[in-house]
């Protein structure tokens, strides 16, 4: 089986550390080709750190990675931003993170966001859920306005805003990390099988699931998932859309 996972993260998560070489041995060992990639130390402001981490993932990983940076804010005001651009990194996707900082959707951060993942033509990844602010429906003026780029629900959440946004913009995927199987399969019946993407959000389940064996809980994600659907949608949930948004190697 070929399984590509959309939604990886490195580094320090609360009081877990994972370092690239944790977590590619990990995905590794239950199965991952390939998989798209940022650092949640992000959140704690250190760029050095940040950058340090990314540069290790790309280099010990090779071409199953897929680097996504995550844009925060205040990197649009101190120079960060244009330092990350400009890195020895070749950015896939990039991404910005509702629930954790305060996105306008009318503001000039953002279009600055857009304008360049457009001219990188790479597409740009939505943190949903959590609260008003970052729920799927609060983009949907944002994702409509800018046709020409494709935006990433990630979670989908809620999964009933996230069916509205995709009904009316074109242009707007989803992944399904930490996203209810249940919530898939509506999804999956609304049509939307060749814009979904697998994902996980490891390795923040070592974490929330503190004490499970990891290994098991990843297989149980994965046959819960491709169990919510027809083994044809399957293919293009748990790579060929991957592909297609990515590239192939």
């Amino acid at each position: 089986m070929v399984l590509f996972d959309s939604h990886i993260h490195i580094g320090q998560f609360r009081y877990l550390y994972s370092t690239p070489q944790d977590v590619l041995d990990f995905l590794t060992k239950v199965g991952v080709d390939r998989f798209a990639v940022s650092s949640i130390t992000t959140c704690e402001g250190n760029n050095e750190k940040v950058l340090g981490e990314m540069l290790e993932m790309v280099k010990i990983g090779g071409m199953k990675v897929v680097p996504v940076f995550w844009v925060m804010p205040s990197m649009l005001e101190d120079g960060w931003f244009e330092k990350f651009i400009d890195c020895r990194i070749q950015w896939k996707c990039l991404k910005i993170h509702g629930y954790f900082c305060n996105w306008d959707t009318d503001g000039w951060q953002i279009e600055k966001v857009i304008a360049k993942a457009t001219e990188l033509k790479v597409p740009l990844l939505l943190h949903t859920g959590g609260r008003d602010e970052s729920d799927a429906g609060s983009y949907m003026n944002v994702i409509k306005r800018h046709p020409e780029q494709i935006f990433i629900l990630a979670h989908s959440r809620p999964v009933e805003q996230a069916i509205d946004v995709m009904q009316h913009c074109p242009n707007a995927w989803a992944d399904c990390a930490f996203t209810p199987p249940e919530c898939v399969s509506e999804m999956i019946k609304c049509g939307f099988a060749d814009r979904i993407m697998f994902g996980t959000d490891y390795p923040l389940h070592n974490v929330f699931y503190a004490g499970e064996n990891m290994e098991d809980l990843y297989h149980k994600i994965v046959d819960e998932i491709k169990g919510s659907m027809s083994e044809a949608e399957w293919d293009l949930v748990s790579h060929k859309n991957f592909e297609r948004l990515f590239g192939k190697i």
